[in-house]
């Protein structure tokens, strides 16, 4: 038997038999994908002496916060008008303890703020226009405080 004919005559995989190959290699190299994700050090938000606006709500039994009409209305509003002095903005939503007490906040913003100066500039500008927009998504006690990060730590 000549090599064209030994070469000929092995068996062709069928299409089902690359095509599980094929998942099963997928499917390890997702695998591998996730576990380097998890066992990566996690990526720190924020740096030493960077700042940063907190915002929370207080939580009260009748107190109401629209978590729709913030992340829709209110978050694109305050980024349209702030600019690139924002670098991130969150919205959380206050979570019940392990004992089912109620969170003491309903809604914690953090702004990472970029620019500090065109921050409050923009603040300056704007204020009474967002303050205005409040009422429409909540009736919660409202605390402001700008932060600057003193230390970071990750795992």
């Amino acid at each position: 038997m000549t090599m064209d004919k030994k070469i000929s005559a092995a068996k062709e995989p069928t299409r089902r038999q690359v095509l599980t190959a094929a998942g099963k290699v997928a499917a390890i190299g997702a695998t591998v994908g996730v576990a380097a994700a998890a066992s990566a050090p996690a990526a720190a938000q924020g740096s030493a002496g960077e700042e940063c606006m907190t915002i929370v709500y207080r939580y009260s039994p009748d107190a109401r916060f629209d978590f729709d009409y913030y992340e829709s209305t209110h978050m694109p509003l305050i980024m349209r008008l702030y600019g690139d002095s924002i670098r991130r903005f969150e919205l959380r939503r206050g979570q019940p303890g392990a004992d089912g007490a109620p969170p003491p906040y309903l809604a914690t913003i953090t702004i990472w703020i970029a620019n500090g100066a065109a921050f409050d500039a923009a603040a300056a500008e704007h204020q009474e226009g967002i303050r205005a927009d409040v009422d429409k998504f909540t009736d919660a006690e409202l605390i402001a405080q700008r932060d600057r990060i003193v230390a970071v730590a990750t795992s």
